[in-house]
C-alpha cells in the first residue's frame, strides 16, 4: 500500500499546473531545508560576518545557502533567546519580530525553536522545577510554542522514571493553549528519553490520564514520523515499521498517529482538492480512515488559508466533512478575529446533519486559542441562534483532549 500511496503522490505532482501562494512555497521550502540541515547538534556557523543583507532581523542568514541557512538562524533565535534575559518574555518578543519579517523564517520559526529550546536548555541545566519560569508566555503557535516543546524534548531523560511529575507544570500554565503545547510536548520529550522507542513514549503517555495521554501521544507519534527522516535531533531507528496502516493499527490513538504522517513522511502527495483527500484514503475504514482524512486534510493547509481549506471540507459528506476539518490549521488565526468569523461561518454550508460538528469544533479550538474570549465574544455574532449556541457549546469543551491541533 505504501508504493500505491507514493505512486499516487508522485503522479498528481506531475501534472500539477498551478501556481501556488507564497507561503506555500514557503513551507515546502522549509520542510526541506529542515530535513537536509538535519539540525541533530547544536548549530554550526561561522562567527565571521556572512554575505548578504545586513538589515531587518536576522536578515544575515536570509542569503545563504539552503545547506547553511536553518542553521544560521538557529544560532542567530539562540542569541536573540540570551540576550532576552528570560524565554518566557523574550520568545514572545521574537515572535512579533519573526511575524514581521514573514517569509521563510515565520513559516518555520517552531520547527527552528526545538533545537534552539533544546540548546538553551542543555546551556542552562534546565531542571523539571524550573520548567515553568521559562516556558513562554504567550499562545503564539510559531516561536514560542516550538521552543516550549524543545525544553519539554531536552527534559524527556528525567521524565520517563515518572511521567506524570510534569503534569503539575503543565496544568499550572494560565492558558489552555499552553497546557496543550506542555502535554503534546512531553509525547516529544518521551519518545527522546526511551531513545525513540514508540510503544514505550506512548505508554508514558497512558500514564498522565485519559485528559492527557491523546494529546501527549500526538507529540510521540510525530517525533516518530520525523525520526523516520532523521530530522530535529532525532536519528531513524534500525528495522522501523514506516506503515502508518500497521504503526496506527497497534494504538488506540489512531487519528493523533495519522495525524502528522503525511506532512512528515509523504510531503510529495498532492491535497488540494476534496478529491485528493478521498483518493489518498479510499481503502481504509472506521477510525483508521478518521486519522487519514486528517492526516491528508492537514496537507492542504500547506496550500489554502483556513477559511478555503473549510470550503475544500464541505464537499465531503458526512464523518468524512468532521475529519477534514480537523486538519484546519486554526491556531494559524492567532490574533485574526476577522478570519476567525469567517472560518466559523463557513459551517452554514453544510447540510444539518454535519454542520453541528462544525460550528462545535472551531467553536471549541478557537476558544483554545483566544482563552475562551471566543465562546463569548466570537459565537454571540453570529446571526443564526442555532450557529450561535452550537458554537458556543463548543467552547465550554476546552478541557477535552483536541487529538488534532497543531
Amino acid at each position: 500500500m505504501r508504493a500505491n500511496r507514493r505512486g499516487r503522490g508522485a503522479s498528481h505532482s506531475s501534472v500539477r499546473r498551478i501556481v501556488l501562494p507564497v507561503c506555500v512555497v514557503l513551507v515546502a521550502a522549509c520542510t526541506l531545508v529542515l530535513t537536509q540541515a538535519g539540525l541533530s547538534a547544536p548549530p554550526v556557523v561561522p562567527d565571521a560576518p556572512i554575505a548578504g543583507n545586513t538589515t531587518g532581523y536576522l536578515s544575515e542568514c536570509a542569503a545563504l545557502p539552503d545547506s547553511r541557512k536553518a542553521r544560521c538562524y538557529v544560532r542567530g533565535l539562540l542569541r536573540e533567546v540570551d540576550r532576552s534575559g528570560n524565554p518566557a518574555t523574550g520568545v514572545p518578543a521574537i515572535d512579533a519580530k519573526v511575524h514581521d519579517v514573514g517569509g521563510f523564517l515565520e513559516a518555520a520559526c517552531h520547527s527552528l525553536m526545538h533545537e534552539v529550546g533544546r540548546t538553551w536548555a542543555k546551556q542552562h541545566d534546565l531542571t523539571l522545577e524550573d520548567l515553568q519560569r521559562y516556558v513562554p508566555h504567550s499562545n503564539d503557535p510559531g516561536c514560542s510554542a516550538g521552543f516550549g516543546m524543545g525544553l519539554a524534548m531536552y527534559l524527556g531523560p528525567q521524565l520517563v522514571t515518572d511521567p506524570r511529575q510534569v503534569l503539575t507544570t503543565c496544568t499550572a500554565l494560565p492558558t489552555r493553549f499552553r497546557e496543550y503545547t506542555c502535554v503534546h510536548g512531553l509525547g516529544h520529550a518521551f519518545m527522546r528519553g526511551f531513545h525513540g522507542f514508540l510503544r514505550d513514549a506512548v505508554t508514558a503517555c497512558n500514564k498522565l490520564g485519559t485528559r492527557f495521554s491523546p494529546d501527549c501521544s500526538q507529540g510521540a507519534f510525530h517525533d516518530y514520523w520525523i525520526s523516520l527522516g532523521g530530522g530535529d535531533g532525532t536519528e531513524r531507528p534500525e528495522q522501523v515499521d514506516d506503515d502508518p496502516e500497521s504503526v496506527c493499527g497497534a494504538y488506540t490513538y489512531k487519528r493523533p498517529c495519522w495525524y502528522r504522517y503525511f506532512w512528515e513522511r509523504e510531503a510529495s502527495t498532492r491535497a488540494f482538492e476534496a478529491g485528493d483527500i478521498l483518493e489518498v484514503c479510499k481503502d481504509e475504514k472506521g477510525m483508521q480512515r478518521a486519522g487519514c482524512v486528517s492526516g491528508a486534510s492537514l496537507l492542504v493547509s500547506r496550500e489554502r488559508d483556513p477559511v478555503d481549506h473549510a470550503r475544500v471540507c464541505t464537499a465531503l459528506q458526512g464523518v468524512d466533512t468532521y475529519n477534514c476539518l480537523r486538519g484546519i490549521n486554526v491556531p494559524g488565526l492567532e490574533g485574526k478575529i476577522f478570519e476567525q468569523l469567517r472560518l466559523v461561518r463557513t459551517c452554514g454550508d453544510l447540510p444539518s446533519a454535519t454542520n453541528a460538528w462544525c460550528y462545535r469544533w472551531f467553536g471549541r479550538t478557537l476558544a483554545v486559542l483566544t482563552d475562551g474570549a471566543f465562546r463569548t465574544q466570537g459565537c454571540s455574532q453570529l446571526a443564526d441562534e442555532y450557529a450561535a449556541s452550537q458554537c458556543a457549546r463548543g467552547g465550554a469543551r476546552t478541557s477535552r483532549p483536541l487529538r488534532t491541533f497543531s
